[in-house]
């Protein structure tokens, strides 16, 4: 059959074309126009001439104007499908509305978020530090059958308290409260190895120890039960002191004593009592010559005498520190025989004594009052 060649265009004045195919092979047409249509039979599309390419009328690049997401309709399953490690990082802070994050790992790096299990982990591990008690039981109790207040409070089911001085000792530890006459259980970050450890604190809530601190210092060997918790006052609770004003000062936490006057001093090593006044009941001297001088009291000394020569005198140093003595006796050891001899006042301190005779050391003892 003929193809007719025209040369010219066909004015089909808005007449519908029907069965129009446009030219269709497998390379495109050699010298096209402007607008040419030409089937591609080898990717089977239909594409257009636009001076520089043969375009496919389906590029999205060519597209203008805005297509809905409600158009598309594997939108919602292609987005959901993609896993947030997939998106870029966000760079400002990230909202959870409210809800939690599940299923999570435990941190590695320092920067990891750390999860509820990590937490609760180190809190009951190392850390040592535990969650307060209601009360410290200060006394042994029946922890088989528990009293129905510990240390003076009523405790209710559930409630932790500190048994720290058990007649057993492997039953120290922080235990939780059932009922009167219940068993009491050890609480569940207590009861295991590596969970109360040396250094492991714990405060306490009511009682006598309300405010306090108790530390654990034995050793752990196993789990509790197995070895001795040793618990200590760590920290008091919130005590107020009061200097009663008589003899005691307080500035700030250091006590001190006060001190009436001169006679008194303190030092790292104690209180010092000084030199008293006869007033105030001392004697007002700092030797035994002096506080008998000072009181008027008469003295008296006594010692076996040294040895004599007759005719010479022999001092006597009496330490009585006044020239009023009374005539000293001389007094045989052997016999106990008074002896008459020449006593004559040399000083405030010292007496001489002259016989007619030689005699031996402790022959005689002399006495002197004073």
């Amino acid at each position: 059959m003929a193809v007719t060649d025209f040369r010219d265009p066909l004015k089909l004045n808005g007449l519908p074309v029907r069965g129009l195919v446009p030219e269709t092979s497998s390379s495109p047409p050699s010298t096209p126009k402007e607008g040419q249509l030409w089937v591609d039979s080898v990717n089977h599309a239909v594409r257009f001439w636009n001076l520089t390419v043969w375009k496919n009328f389906l590029d999205r690049g060519d597209h203008v104007g805005v297509q809905t997401a409600s158009t598309i309709s594997d939108l919602a399953a292609t987005v959901k499908g993609y896993r947030l490690d997939e998106f870029a990082a966000p760079t400002g802070a990230v909202s959870f509305n409210g809800q939690r994050a599940t299923d999570g790992v435990d941190p590695t790096a320092a920067t990891d978020l750390a999860t509820k299990r990590y937490v609760d982990n180190a809190r009951a591990g190392i850390a040592g530090v535990k969650d307060p008690v209601a009360v410290v039981a200060t006394t042994s109790i029946n922890l088989a059958a528990l009293p129905s207040t510990v240390d003076g409070v009523t405790l209710n089911n559930g409630d932790a308290f500190l048994a720290m001085a058990q007649t057993t000792g492997t039953q120290n530890g922080i235990y939780t409260y059932s009922a009167a006459g219940g068993a009491g259980t050890r609480r569940g970050d207590a009861d295991a190895v590596g969970e109360i450890v040396d250094g492991t604190l714990v405060a306490v809530a009511r009682g006598s120890a309300a405010g306090s601190q108790y530390i654990q210092t034995a050793t752990p060997s196993g789990a509790p039960g197995a070895w001795t918790q040793t618990w200590v006052m760590y920290t008091t609770g919130g005590q107020t002191y009061t200097a009663d004003g008589n003899g005691i000062e307080l500035s700030a936490t250091t006590f001190s004593l006060e001190l009436a006057d001169a006679t008194l001093s303190k030092s790292s090593a104690g209180l010092t009592v000084g030199l008293v006044s006869i007033a105030k009941g001392g004697t007002g001297a700092t030797t035994v010559a002096g506080a008998r001088t000072a009181l008027g009291a008469t003295g008296k000394f006594s010692a076996n005498v040294a040895a004599l020569t007759g005719g010479t005198p022999l001092n006597i140093v009496h330490s009585l520190n006044t020239l009023d003595v009374l005539e000293p006796s001389l007094r045989e050891v052997a016999t106990g025989e008074l002896v008459g001899a020449k006593f004559t006042v040399v000083d405030a301190n010292t007496v001489s004594v002259t016989t007619a005779a030689s005699y031996g050391a402790d022959t005689f003892r002399v006495t002197v009052v004073g």
